[in-house]
């Protein structure tokens, strides 16, 4: 296969073993909670479920000597034993200049975005994520990263406003934007119902129509498991204590990601004066490449 040729050629000789080892602490999504009771709960279900696990992939990552820059992407994958799938041809609709927004479903959480990093990088490095993740702050992919700030966090609104500044500066200089309009990962709406993408921000169609980009529309198969569902339904806090324990239920299964087709200026333009509208259609497309699988 193409792809796995050009993978087993990237060059390593980039590669730097880090000055200090990982934090384990950073290693939570507890962090950014004020709430002493929200913080525990978090950081106890992270260890009951994933986090050691995890923890041991990072050591491992830390002797193999961490590369700087796109090949950290081929590498963590590896170790997490999560092979790229998404054939040639879909690849080949990345296109390989001017500015451009991708947006994509969000069925499973970190492993979306780094499945994300690799796929596009194989045709360009040109491009930043809006994230969430547990990567924003890691030195040797710091330059693909904007970070998203959570509702709860101190100063949410100011570092919102941080956020737009930087992707809307980046697209001027003609990079690549990655988000998840849906600003959350796909839960379903009952414990054993069907798990359903969130709607889509109106704040992504302002930010395509501002750019005058391109967008290109992405569809992750699957979901998260039925225990994160059930966490869902009884608590936030719960439900964000499951998500390291979604990295490692994620670890020996490949994703298959689907490209379509690039969406022009000429149509995003007709949905100028109804953005939430042009979000929908947006989502219902991206849904609807799940079919061509």
């Amino acid at each position: 296969m193409d792809y796995t040729k050009k993978k087993a050629n990237q060059s390593v000789e980039n590669a730097q073993q880090a000055d200090v080892p990982y934090d384990r602490r950073k290693l939570s999504y507890a962090n950014t909670f004020t709430n002493p009771f929200q913080r525990n709960t978090i950081k106890t279900l992270e260890l009951l479920t994933g986090k050691l696990r995890l923890l041991r992939k990072v050591r491992q990552f830390e002797k193999m000597g961490i590369p700087f820059g796109q090949p950290f992407w081929s590498q963590a994958l590896d170790l997490l034993g999560i092979e790229l799938l998404t054939s040639e041809s879909e690849i080949s609709r990345i296109p390989k200049k001017g500015p451009l927004v991708i947006v994509a479903n969000h069925p499973h959480g970190l492993v979306d975005g780094m499945v994300l990093a690799e796929l596009i990088g194989t045709v360009r490095t040109d491009y930043k994520i809006l994230t969430r993740s547990l990567l924003t702050g890691v030195k040797q992919i710091d330059q693909f990263m904007i970070p998203v700030p959570f509702d709860h966090e101190e100063n949410a609104l100011q570092k919102s406003l941080e956020m737009r500044r930087c992707a809307m500066k980046h697209l001027e200089n003609d990079g690549v934007l990655v988000l998840f309009p849906s600003g959350k990962v796909a839960s379903s709406d009952t414990i054993l119902g069907s798990v359903v993408e969130g709607e889509w921000s109106p704040f992504t169609a302002k930010l395509i129509q501002k750019s005058n980009a391109d967008v290109l529309p992405i569809f992750f198969p699957g979901s998260n498991s039925r225990m994160y569902q059930i966490a869902n339904q009884i608590s936030a806090t719960l439900r964000q204590g499951l998500l390291i324990y979604e990295v490692v239920h994620a670890m020996n299964k490949p994703q298959k990601p689907v490209v379509g087709n690039l969406v022009k200026q000429d149509e995003i333009s007709s949905w100028r004066r109804d953005p939430r509208g042009f979000m929908t259609w947006l989502r219902d497309t991206t849904i609807a490449l799940g079919s061509r699988r």
